[in-house]
């Protein structure tokens, strides 16, 4: 399994312990250098390999600025150049234009969830870790998506106050 990942999984995962575990998850994972310097002070995993997008896509990146950061950009770019078997972006706008261009797209949720199956987690930790995500962290999940997962992890609804 190849993916490439955009900046805020990768500090999403850092904040709750769990992006050691996605070298298990992935044969090969990719960041371009727009990610790596995006990451500033938050370092780069050495099972995380930085690779360059060719200057076509960099053209293409250049021309796509806007509404969508360099990262995200180089990261759909470079998942498009070496085939990746996913892109993972927690943008909305990120995984539509992906998606557009004909990638799989997963989300630090999917990565959560994708862990879960592997069990390197178990349903109760996943759902801890997603909480710390989205009070502590800044992660927006809709209050249906979240209940879906509640119920999904820990199978049925519970009052947790939200």
């Amino acid at each position: 399994m190849k993916i490439v990942l955009n900046t805020s999984p990768i500090i999403f995962l850092g904040k709750i312990g769990a992006l050691k575990l996605l070298s298990a998850c992935a044969h090969e994972t990719y960041v371009p250098q727009g990610v790596v310097a995006e990451l500033h002070e938050h370092g780069l995993p050495a099972f995380i390999q930085a690779h360059a997008v060719s200057e076509v896509g960099l053209g293409y990146v250049r021309g796509a600025l806007g509404r969508l950061h360099q990262g995200e950009l180089e990261a759909i770019v470079l998942a498009k150049e070496l085939a990746a078997d996913y892109v993972v972006l927690d943008d909305l706008l990120a995984r539509r234009k992906a998606q557009r261009l004909g990638l799989q797209v997963i989300g630090t949720v999917g990565l959560l969830l994708w862990m879960e199956k592997k069990q390197l987690l178990d349903a109760g930790q996943t759902w801890e870790k997603l909480q710390q995500l989205t009070e502590r962290h800044g992660l927006y999940l809709s209050p249906s998506l979240r209940e879906q997962l509640k119920q999904q992890l820990l199978g049925g609804p519970h009052d947790d106050g939200h």
